[in-house]
């Protein structure tokens, strides 16, 4: 990732904020795993277990499979306009999803963005393995007073100090309890079409239609 002369950043949640429906939720619908996936949710691991074991629902998927997937999710319809436009404000835009880069690298090509930052999910010869690595830059910083073992917030100043942007300078913007801690840290933080009380108290605004373009009356 190289160092580019933006003064502010644009964060961005993927599944049910960019994207109209969570991509894993749809994969488990569409190719026949909703069982397993909600007993996994439901049975209280710890972040970094449940990402385990989620992944290995997909084990013998291939990518194009998993592609279809998302390619089936609508993107919120005014996305590609709003990114634009903070791009021309001197934005630099980018996803933090707890989703896999080969889905948020699809969705930041669609829509013209910078980076993607997820966790990777392991092919060989275009065949999911059921495997997932986790980046380094999601684990707890001993300096950041979140108590998470994994969380966007880190992601967040790792990315930040890429692009040397100041946390001030930062919209970070999503709709789930995993985005409570990068919302409050942002300079800007944004509750989008959010259903979660704890998130709504943390963020500095609330959006209650599934649209970016009041983003731009903030950058």
């Amino acid at each position: 990732m190289q160092t580019q002369p933006f003064r502010k950043m644009a964060i961005f949640d993927m599944d049910n904020t960019l994207l109209h429906k969570s991509f894993i939720y749809t994969a488990a619908e569409k190719l026949g795993f909703m069982p397993e996936l909600r007993a996994i949710i439901q049975a209280g691991y710890s972040d970094i277990i449940r990402t385990q074991k989620i992944a290995q629902l997909l084990k013998g998927r291939t990518q194009e499979e998993l592609i279809a997937v998302v390619r089936s999710i609508p993107l919120v319809g005014d996305a590609v306009s709003v990114i634009k436009g903070l791009k021309e404000k001197g934005y630099v835009c980018g996803i933090i999803s707890d989703s896999y880069t080969c889905i948020t690298n699809y969705v930041k090509e669609q829509l013209g963005m910078h980076f993607s930052c997820a966790n990777v999910l392991e092919f060989h010869d275009n065949i999911a393995t059921g495997v997932v690595s986790i980046p380094a830059n999601f684990l707890k910083l001993p300096d950041n007073d979140c108590n998470h073992d994994y969380c966007k917030c880190n992601m967040m100043q790792h990315v930040r100090g890429q692009y040397d942007i100041e946390m001030q300078n930062i919209l970070a913007i999503g709709d789930g309890v995993n985005d409570i801690c990068m919302v409050r840290k942002a300079g800007i933080g944004i509750a989008f079409n959010t259903e979660h009380d704890r998130l709504k108290e943390v963020a500095d605004h609330i959006f209650e239609e599934r649209a970016f373009m009041p983003l731009l009356g903030l950058a």
